[in-house]
């Protein structure tokens, strides 16, 4: 359902919403919950956006509607994809670019990450928008490291994949930034060797 939704946006389609208001509404929910509101009430959002609760639900049902849009616009709105140049340049430097362009995106939206999967439990969309992301962002992986990845099997690709969309997650990162108490510059150095660590792995066998 998202899928398709999510890869029109990631090859920068653009923005075609035609209700200036509801726009406004959706950013307004996307900058509350940046700020730490988990999730915002609609009294916030309307607020936020100058308009009011009764409009807003002229344009969405549900809070959780107006969610399901702040995602798709999220993409739109942040870096999160794609890597730049893909596939291009050394080794090292396609790691670096990689690593650097998925911490800085988890470094700013993984509140709406955390906010997505609060809700996965009880909200199949949530779910599988969790999901559909973490495919895109594999398939990326897989794209930016072609030159590795086309030299190994197909087992061994889909782990490589795996391992380097793994290393580099909204979970990993709040393992290495809140339960680990590691600094940017620490996570990033570390994902990096992790990044090398695979691909050398794979390329040495």
């Amino acid at each position: 359902m998202y899928e398709s939704a999510i890869n029109e946006l990631v090859n920068a389609k653009p923005d075609d919403d035609k209700s200036p208001r509801r726009a406004k509404a959706i950013d307004a929910f996307i900058d509350l919950v940046l700020e730490g509101h988990l999730p915002p009430t609609t009294a916030q959002v309307a607020e936020r956006s100058e308009i009011s609760a009764a409009t807003l639900f002229r344009y969405f049902d549900t809070l959780d509607q107006l969610r399901a849009a702040a995602f798709l616009r999220m993409i739109e709105r942040f870096p999160l994809i794609p890597i730049a140049d893909p596939g291009h340049g050394t080794q090292k430097e396609r790691v670096d670019r990689f690593v650097a362009s998925r911490f800085a995106a988890t470094e700013k939206l993984h509140l709406l990450a955390q906010l997505q999967r609060s809700l996965a439990l009880r909200d199949p969309g949530a779910a599988e928008m969790i999901d559909t992301v973490r495919r895109v962002m594999a398939q990326e992986a897989r794209k930016h490291f072609a030159p590795e990845i086309s030299t190994l099997t197909e087992a061994e690709a889909e782990d490589t994949v795996a391992l380097i969309a793994s290393v580099t997650s909204v979970e990993s990162w709040e393992h290495f930034r809140r339960a680990f108490d590691r600094s940017p510059q620490q996570t990033q150095r570390a994902w990096v060797r992790g990044v090398e660590a695979i691909l050398t792995r794979e390329s040495t066998k």
